[in-house]
């Protein structure tokens, strides 16, 4: 028999549920991870590292917290038991580097923060603050580098944080509306 009563969260419910399970299994090997199908509300997400910019949109849409960010470095970070694989991270990804994998894992893992993505820090090039992503910043240039405040030595502010980027605006000798 079960040693626990049913939560208030269905959610907890199921947790309590799925270890009495896997504690009652026998000692024969388990698999690492169980396969599920498509619809299931269990699994993990996958993130392509060669197309994630870690802009983080998908922390935002997140409904249960199971994508989190790290603040101390750029890091996307999974909390697998608590992702519902509602879809909402991959269709608000821009770079469409997400994509659901439906699963049941049966390590200890699956409650621990793990990541599933990070790189290297970009650093403003006049004061050195850290303030993104090397890949998310050459895709902001990638977009932005042939807008016409981006030109000539201006295009440099697209690798300085937003204090720089302030300050080189109203140092630079720039034309004004009313210089003209």
């Amino acid at each position: 028999p079960a040693r626990f009563a049913l939560q208030a969260d269905k959610r907890a419910t199921l947790e309590m549920a799925l270890e009495h399970l896997q504690r009652q299994a026998p000692r024969s090997p388990l698999p690492s991870a169980i396969a599920l199908p498509p619809a299931a509300p269990l699994g993990s997400v996958r993130v392509d590292a060669d197309a994630c910019t870690l802009c983080l949109s998908c922390v935002s849409a997140c409904p249960a917290g199971a994508l989190q960010d790290n603040p101390g470095q750029p890091q996307l970070r999974l909390i697998e038991k608590n992702c519902l694989q509602c879809g909402l991270c991959a269709r608000t990804c821009p770079e469409q580097a997400i994509t659901l994998e439906p699963r049941l894992l049966l390590e200890p893992s699956r409650r621990e923060l793990r990541v599933v993505a990070e790189q290297p820090v970009f650093r403003c090039i006049r004061c050195s603050t850290p303030f993104g992503t090397e890949r998310g910043i050459a895709a902001m240039i990638a977009r932005l580098g042939a807008h016409p405040m981006f030109q000539g030595a201006a295009a440099d502010r697209l690798k300085m944080c937003g204090d720089c980027r302030v300050i080189d605006i109203h140092t630079g000798a720039e034309s004004r509306i009313t210089d003209l």
